[in-house]
């Protein structure tokens, strides 16, 4: 049994304009030990599918329609709030995309790493503080001793972003979500904080989401990726499967977006148009209007297809319905290989 498992969740937000489909029937598996890379473009729904893990979407204006959320084979979506306070941040905790606005100004670090301790592990004071010290050593923090007693505003932007990883972390939780651990951060510091997010799965064995744009640290840290579009899965495999062998478009038009190590000089290619709107979403595949290979049969309701050994894609390029619509070429379309994205700490400092 997967130690947390997403089945058809659906959440949406009511606006003036109307109801906005932000997660729109997604369904995924994480195993214990194992780490998930959810990627795609801005409003795909990778943050609001966090949230609603969580169970930190604001209600109103928005709302988990539909789904099961599974940890351990519990549905989250039908525990109460008190129940969910004792699972965030002991069972599943979260690293938010911008520790300065998530971690609270008028408390030192110290106090903040302290709370949680005390609260899900029933810590004496004097016991916190120790843990406290012993969770900003383990970030790397220098002088831990006195830097519990510093406020947020007294760290760099990468030393913020280890109190957070310290915070998460302080509970051993079996699930840690990672949404956009390494945004605004120069590509060394980068390296390091994904570095340790590695040390510590492998110290505490838990199971990671990382939520990225970040390509090259997908094929770098993740076993499975999971491709999002229009608040859905339009793709799902390994690492290895999904960067050399792309079936879904948009998939392709990800990688293609790509700087690579294999192709200097060469330019960018970026994928045409907009993302769907949500408040109005087609009948058929989401990424149709953008996508050069589109047929008339796009218009219909996608089907998930299976290529074998968990790798599937919404694509009617390979349903036996589009014979003769499908377009000419795209078997040859160029692939990708994990060595020419993955970053390594050796090439960053380099």
């Amino acid at each position: 049994m997967a130690l947390l498992e997403v089945k058809n969740l659906r959440t949406t937000f009511k606006t003036d304009d109307g109801v906005v489909n932000a997660v729109n029937g997604l369904s995924y598996a994480v195993d214990a030990g194992s780490t998930l890379g959810i990627v795609g473009e801005s409003g795909s729904g990778k943050s609001v599918n966090a949230l609603s893990i969580m169970r930190l979407i604001p209600q109103p204006p928005g709302k988990i329609e539909a789904g099961e959320v599974l940890f351990k084979g519990a549905d989250l979506l039908k525990k109460s709030e008190a129940e969910m306070r004792k699972i965030r941040g002991h069972d599943i905790a979260m690293i938010f995309q911008d520790p300065m606005t998530s971690l609270n100004p008028v408390l030192t670090v110290g106090e903040q790493i302290m709370e949680a301790t005390r609260l899900h592990l029933g810590l004496s004071k004097n016991d916190a503080r120790d843990r406290a010290v012993d969770m900003l050593k383990l970030v790397r923090i220098p002088v831990p001793e006195r830097r519990i007693k510093d406020y947020p505003h007294q760290f760099s932007g990468g030393m913020r972003q280890r109190v957070m990883i310290a915070m998460a972390l302080s509970c051993d939780p079996a699930v840690l979500i990672a949404d956009e651990p390494t945004t605004a951060l120069d590509v060394t510091v980068q390296a390091q904080i994904i570095d340790l997010m590695n040390e510590m799965q492998a110290r505490l064995g838990s199971a990671i989401v990382l939520i990225t744009h970040d390509l090259g640290v997908v094929a770098e840290t993740c076993k499975n990726v999971l491709v999002m579009y229009g608040g859905n899965m339009v793709e799902y495999g390994t690492a290895e499967q999904i960067f050399s062998a792309p079936k879904m478009p948009y998939t392709l038009g990800l990688l293609e977006s790509l700087p690579r190590l294999d192709a200097a000089g060469d330019r960018l290619v970026p994928i045409p148009g907009q993302p769907p709107n949500l408040l109005r979403m087609p009948s058929g595949c989401a990424f149709a209007p953008r996508c050069k290979y589109r047929m008339p049969i796009c218009d219909e309701p996608v089907p998930l297809l299976d290529f074998g050994a968990g790798h599937v894609a919404r694509c009617f390029l390979y349903d036996e319905r589009a014979d003769g619509q499908k377009p000419i070429g795209v078997e040859n379309a160029p692939r990708v290989s994990l060595e020419a994205v993955a970053h390594t700490p050796q090439e960053l400092s380099a």
